[in-house]
């Protein structure tokens, strides 16, 4: 099967979750991505000795194995669908080699601190001049400019800086985290459109890209609402639970079993119609204490009881296809398991097995969209570590045996994790 993106070499730098996620959506759709890291700091996902000593870490089947960097999970996850060379950036040499494989590339996707790519004389203007028509992104925390441009996050602290961390929790509570850190993942599918973008631009202007994506913005950007709400009116929002300013009632119920729980979102009075005669109290829907949504949180707690008594006694997943059926809107709170095996994103072929051997096999994360003609897959698991590094410096470098062979003598491709040496 022809892919989309067949012909497009991406360099990538990236490492931990952001930019990784978006460089293997890119790989899976046809890109040949090539993931640099080198023995001297290899991508953080793989983990280091500090990590697998203190049983962090997912690995098959629990074994950590005598290459642990190889076989950790998240790593596996966000790096498939690419070839993996190790360039020691901090010698000339690697930066040289570097070079000389971009000038044979269309995209250089990164999201170091900002400036980094710089010191190692290797950002936009640097690459432009073995490149004329480059496209590159950056993912900085705060952007490429500004006060804060230097400043490092993960997403623990992306939540808190984007002011999204502010509206969750509960209420009279202290600031909570999402749990999954969503500013990564968020800002890996928006990029896979940015360089969408840019390809297309390049092939109509002829001239390269620079993309300047700052994740703090990205991830301010979903509060429109908090926001306006505050511009408009004055008014500051602060964390509900599982409340909503507007719907109601909203919340998370009971079901039978340990920890099994069902969202109900009541947004239309129809909505608050149909869920009353579906838990068995149709007088509810014409009570005029809930006849409008401002009268149903006022009484909310009340509610959340009635809801309650009827979910509990229930299956989550019948519950939720009768209170669907009735046209309320509701989802089970699934966990891990229960993915895995959700009879809707089986049918739709979103678990792809992926693995070194057929004892690591496992279901991995795909896409969350579909192309009619050219629907991408994971073309191969992540790689190695260096696995490529011979074959790219000869191939796409053009580099000679004699350069190659000189390279590893001086350490720069230099495979061996030294955080898991000495």
């Amino acid at each position: 099967m022809a892919l989309p993106l067949e012909g497009i070499r991406i360099l990538d730098p990236s490492q931990v979750w952001a930019g990784p996620t978006c460089t293997k959506m890119l790989g899976d759709l046809g890109a040949d991505v090539i993931k640099v890291e080198s023995a001297r700091r290899m991508d953080i996902a793989r983990g280091d000795a500090r990590a697998v000593a203190g049983g962090m870490g997912f690995y098959p089947d629990n074994e950590v194995g005598a290459d642990p960097w190889n076989r950790e999970g998240k790593y596996a996850d966000r790096n498939r669908s690419k070839r993996s060379i190790c360039l020691d950036l901090t010698h000339p040499r690697g930066v040289d080699a570097f070079k000389r494989i971009a000038a044979n590339s269309d995209i250089v996707i990164e999201n170091f601190r900002q400036g980094v790519m710089e010191r190692f004389g290797l950002g936009y203007e640097d690459l432009r001049k073995v490149r004329p028509d480059i496209i590159m992104l950056t993912m900085a925390s705060q952007g490429a400019t500004g006060p804060e441009a230097a400043y490092g996050s993960f997403g623990i602290t992306l939540e808190q800086t984007a002011g999204v961390a502010s509206i969750t929790g509960y209420a009279g509570g202290d600031p909570s985290t999402s749990g999954v850190l969503f500013p990564d993942p968020l800002v890996s599918v928006v990029s896979v459109g940015l360089v969408l973008a840019a390809i297309r631009q390049r092939r109509k202007t002829g001239e390269g890209v620079y993309i300047d994506l700052s994740q703090r913005e990205m991830t301010t950007s979903i509060l429109g609402d908090m926001v306006m709400d505050y511009t408009m009116n004055g008014r500051t929002w602060s964390p509900l639970g599982n409340r909503h300013h507007a719907f109601a009632p909203q919340g998370v119920y009971p079901c039978r079993g340990t920890d099994i729980w069902l969202a109900v979102s009541v947004e239309t009075d129809r909505d608050w119609v149909a869920l009353a005669q579906t838990i068995g109290h149709p007088e509810l829907a014409v009570d005029s204490r809930y006849s409008d949504a401002a009268g149903r949180r006022k009484h909310h707690d009340e509610l959340d009881e009635l809801i309650t008594t009827w979910t509990s006694g229930r299956d989550a997943f019948i519950a939720m296809s009768i209170l669907q059926t009735a046209g309320v809107p509701a989802g089970v709170v699934e966990n891990g398991e229960h993915l895995v095996s959700d009879p809707q994103l089986v049918s739709r072929g979103f678990w792809e097995y992926s693995g070194h051997t057929p004892a690591e096999v496992r279901p991995y994360l795909s896409r969350s969209f579909k192309l009619s003609k050219t629907p991408g897959f994971t073309r191969f698991p992540a790689p190695l570590l260096g696995a490529h590094t011979t074959e790219v410096l000869r191939d796409v470098a053009e580099m000679t045996e004699a350069e190659i062979a000189e390279l590893n003598q001086l350490g720069v491709t230099e495979n061996n994790p030294l955080l898991f040496g000495e």
